[in-house]
């Protein structure tokens, strides 16, 4: 049993969504079934005869070796078994040796108690061993789920006989075992024959136990064996010509069965099983049980996976090592479907491909699935192949890593944090070739600045590493090393190399190398990562490698080339949402992207599809990511594709939507991508549907009418958010939820819909409060904020935007703003010769946010506290008047808290690049409740869309509860007359 990870045994029973109410009611009448298979699955070994570790498994001497809070020793048709109705009996010291493997044998009887009352854990001890629960298998405890070597499951007063294998951590010489019943349970559970022993055994896997208990749970008995022989000697006999439509039901019967091989995997069964559950929603008829080699059914067979009897004779010629890891194949021999992938993920995609694309279901968010109903089902024979266009298939945004919900869309990519949780066997396929865990590491994690930066302060050049030093390069490669060392096989990983998320001034030899490949700093950075990745392959061949192109990094070198072994993956940080990759202001970031393709064998685009400044904000960037993945797919060594959502909350704007449509792109980027939003709104908004279509073509629209840059992080204060704009999008958007009052299902999905648009009303009421003569759209404060609220609440949204949780919105949506007194620096210039920014207008990050203020210029500010360290209120050039030279300024104040009485530190504010630009200003000097005008350095400055270029403000040393407010930014006309 792997008893890795920090998660353990999510795959005890699967939900009735998965294998359908009638299943899950039958799983108690199947435990005598399960646990026969369990000891099939893994039989006792050849050395159990070995002598036992732990002492009195057998209880003849009583209590002797056991310990715990309350239990007894009871006569049983063993000779004598431990009872307890309330905590548990331990054995430790049990002595083990690290990486050995044991097993774990016991009966159990449960009576008058809940089936998964009675369990086995156990623990380590020795070296840096980890104390937690180890076990594949998972128990429910009040205060939440823990690990279990164990969980009994049989039926209720039948003594059942239990076996599992362990691997001792490799540290370990001590294991401790705790026999345990849930508190506050009913009944007694009766352990008896208890033994820990050596064995050479595999140890007991997660899918092992998952597979065990479908097997028993979803096929029919065995068969005799004349009676077994002659039924599939029958299907492949049936096996000619291929029938022109295949009658799977007709008025609530089932014409075929579900087929699958004795031996199958848990993904398999998992598969095997929703293909029968799914019928059954849609037919109304049985599928169950399913058919399989021990006990083949009568009539026609759906036959799905290549592990069993039947597919190899039915199909011989389907060439499974041609369609990769998730690819899958449709064979119809006779009135026989075959379904099967040379891999049991392609095999599962191959069932929710038919699910989906062939019988018309459709996972449309993790909580919503649209299932038609059809009395007769029929389908026309199948002979297909179907491959994905990009092999690495993945998009980060809660909802995106809901396992089912993207199992079921065919994503198959796992990175990031997601990776460090363990999936349900029926799912645990997933890429995790690439930024999975303990994949990547960063500059400075590989160099730490506590080892090296006193005696080495030169390696640290300009925000990022001297690349072309070769002491850096050879002590980057030696921890790598180590690293890779600790994976269990470093050759199925790119291992990713990134630098630090800001920008780089460069050092003269990295500057000089620049220079020599067409002055993009990516020179050096490839050029290091190939001198890097050799050095480690000289030392662990095979070794592959990923870097990232980012930020300063994004364009290509010119005049190199980058070697099969190492992996590029370009970020689109830069991004405009409003167009494709490859379009408008997209232009530089699309030809990067064909340079990089022209260079090297192997790319994954890392997109980035959410608004970070304001997850909830109405973001249309939903044509132009579907088309930017039609045209990523005219690459052809794009051969990943990783999308940034809103990973940090759920409920983000249409975020679902996003999801169904990009999996449906990233497997046949052949297909409408207006066509694809218009399905999902259909069968997700049902009659609201053309309203809220409506909206997103209106609001697509808006942005492109305005001409805003619409960034990876995009303020509130965004000119596409007019009033008419909103006004016509909110009449939309009410008629939508008009449309569907009658079903609260399909009103509550519309009302999550207008989450976004509310927000920006909200925030901006001032700007909309007064209609004009000729419009009667209102704002209806009260209510529209209790539906938001409301809304807010059910959609289970936790943050409004990154770093920002709902206690700040609140606090947003309270302020009372009104009309901002102009600078008096301002008093004798021109309308057009000055510009107010105020807080809506800034982009915000990390925990600062905008608080009321009656010292500000409208009564509102963004404030952050003394300790911050990032660059957390910025302005970008996008918001500058198109036209002429700005000298740019902020308004700001420190708040001195009571742990500062005497003011220390100050605040930087500064342009960039480059990095270290700035002035500095005492906390002395803006201390108190008037707003000083500090002027920013660099200017002066002109509009422009490069989200790399910006002003900010930045607390520099002040204590904690200290507090920088921000006002506001202005700028004035360069040369005008301030005084």
């Amino acid at each position: 049993m792997t008893i890795t990870g920090a998660v353990q045994g999510r795959l005890v029973f699967l939900p009735a969504k998965s294998i359908g109410e009638r299943i899950e009611a039958g799983l108690r009448q199947a435990a005598i079934m399960l646990i026969g298979a369990l000891l099939v699955a893994f039989p006792l070994d050849v050395d159990a005869a070995l002598q036992p570790l732990l002492a009195n498994g057998d209880f003849s001497a009583g209590r002797s070796g056991w310990w715990g809070n309350s239990f007894d020793i009871v006569p049983d048709e063993s000779g004598s078994a431990l009872k307890i109705s309330d905590g548990f009996a331990a054995q430790d010291r049990i002595a083990v040796e690290g990486g050995k493997h044991y097993r774990v044998q016991l009966s159990i009887r449960v009576v008058n108690a809940p089936a998964d009352s009675a369990f086995v854990q156990i623990s380590f001890r020795g070296g840096d061993v980890d104390k937690r629960w180890r076990g594949n298998d998972r128990v429910v405890q009040k205060w939440g789920p823990e690990a279990a070597l164990l969980v009994a499951r049989g039926q209720d007063s039948v003594l059942t006989t239990y076996s599992a294998v362990f691997a001792a951590p490799s540290q370990a010489n001590q294991l401790l075992i705790y026999l345990r019943k849930k508190p506050g349970t009913s009944g007694v559970v009766e352990f008896s024959k208890v033994s820990v022993a050596p064995t050479e055994a595999p140890e007991t896997g997660a899918g092992d136990l998952q597979s065990a208990q479908l097997r028993a749970t979803l096929l029919a008995q065995p068969l005799p064996e004349g009676t077994r022989e002659a039924r599939l000697a029958a299907i492949v006999e049936s096996a000619g010509t291929p029938i022109k439509q295949l009658v799977l039901a007709d008025q609530g019967v089932a014409r075929y069965h579900v087929h699958v091989g004795v031996s199958a995997d848990a993904m398999t069964l998992h598969a095997a099983s929703e293909l029968d559950d799914y019928l059954n929603r849609i037919t109304g008829a049985s599928f169950t049980p399913l058919s399989s080699d021990d006990a083949p059914l009568s009539g026609p067979l759906i036959i799905v996976g290549n592990g069993n009897r039947l597919a190899p004779k039915l199909c011989p010629d389907t060439k499974l090592n041609t369609l990769g890891e998730d690819g899958f194949v449709f064979c119809t021999r006779g009135p026989n479907l075959v379904i099967e992938g040379s891999t049991s993920r392609g095999t599962m995609y191959g069932v929710n491909w038919l699910l989906d694309r062939v019988l018309g279901v459709r996972w449309l968010a993790p909580d919503a699935t649209y299932v038609p109903t059809r009395a007769l089902l029929t389908i026309p024979a199948l002979n297909e192949r179907h491959v994905p266009r990009f092999a690495y298939r993945e998009i980060l945004s809660s909802e995106g890593q809901d396992r089912a919900f993207r199992a079921h869309n065919l994503l198959n990519g796992e990175s990031h944090g997601p990776s460090f949780s363990a999936s349900p066997a029926i799912l645990d396929s997933w890429d995790h070739s690439w930024l999975a865990k303990d994949g990547d590491v960063s500059f400075w994690d590989l160099l730490p600045r506590t080892l090296y930066a006193k005696t080495h302060p030169e390696w640290y050049a300009g925000g990022q590493i001297a690349m072309m030093n070769p002491d850096v390069r050879r002590v980057l490669a030696e921890n790598i090393i180590v690293r890779l060392r600790r994976l269990p096989d470093y050759t199925k990983v790119w291992f990713g190399i990134h630098d630090m998320d800001w920008g780089w001034d460069m050092d003269p030899a990295s500057r000089a190398f620049a220079d020599k490949h067409g002055g993009n700093p990516s020179a050096p950075q490839l050029d290091m990562v190939i001198d890097v990745a050799a050095q480690v392959r000289q030392v662990m061949p095979g070794a592959r490698f990923a870097f990232n192109a980012y930020h300063w990094g994004f364009a290509p070198p010119a005049g190199m080339t980058v070697p099969d072994y190492v992996l590029v993956f370009p970020m689109t940080i830069q991004v405009d949402y409003s167009t494709p990759l490859n379009a408008g202001r997209n232009d530089a970031l699309g030809k990067a992207l064909v340079g990089w393709n022209a260079i090297a064998s192997h790319i994954l685009v890392w997109d980035h599809i959410t608004n970070f400044g304001g997850f909830i904000q109405p973001t249309p960037n939903i044509y132009p990511i579907g088309e930017s993945i039609k045209w990523l797919a005219s690459l052809n060594h794009v051969s990943g594709y990783f999308a940034e959502g809103s990973w940090n909350t759920a409920g983000a704007e249409f975020v679902s939507l996003r999801v169904w449509m990009m999996a449906r792109l990233l497997w046949d980027p052949d297909q409408d991508v207006h066509a694809l939003v218009a399905e999902y709104c259909s069968k997700y908004f049902g009659a609201a549907s053309p309203d809220v279509l409506a909206y997103i073509d209106l609001m697509h629209a808006a942005v492109a009418k305005s001409g805003d840059m619409l960034g990876e992080q995009t303020s509130v204060g965004m000119g596409m958010y007019s009033r008419d704009f909103v006004a016509s999008a909110d009449k939309l958007l009410a008629h939508a939820e008009r449309e569907v009052s009658q079903d609260e299902v399909l009103a509550a999905r519309v009302r999550q819909a207008r989450i976004p648009l509310d927000y920006v009303i909200l925030v901006r009421r001032n700007e909309y409060g007064t209609p004009s003569k000729d419009d009667v759209w209102q704002i209806d404060y009260a209510n529209r904020l209790q539906r938001f609220n409301a809304s807010v609440k059910a959609a289970h949204v936790t943050m409004f935007r990154q770093g920002a949780r709902i206690a700040a919105l609140d606090e947003l949506l309270a302020i009372e703003r009104h009309v901002a007194s102009p600078p008096t620096v301002t008093a004798n210039l021109a309308h057009a010769d000055w510009k107010d920014f105020q807080d809506m207008d800034l982009n915000v990050y990390g925990d600062a946010h905008i608080v009321a203020d009656s010292f500000s210029s409208d009564g509102a500010a963004v404030q952050m506290k003394g300790s911050s360290f990032i660059w957390a209120v910025q302005f970008k050039f996008d918001k500058l008047p198109r036209t002429g030279s700005w000298d740019l300024y902020a308004a700001l104040r420190v708040r001195s808290g009571s742990s500062n009485a005497q003011h220390r530190g100050g605040v930087r504010v500064g342009s960039f690049p480059p990095m270290d630009r700035f002035t500095r200003v005492s906390s002395e000097t803006l201390g108190g409740d008037r707003y000083q005008i500090v002027q920013v350095p660099g200017g002066p400055f002109s509009y422009g869309t490069n989200h790399e270029q910006g002003a900010y403000v930045q607390a520099d040393g002040l204590a904690t509860d200290d507090q920088v407010l921000v006002d506001r930014f202005f700028a004035i006309r360069h040369g005008s007359n301030s005084k």
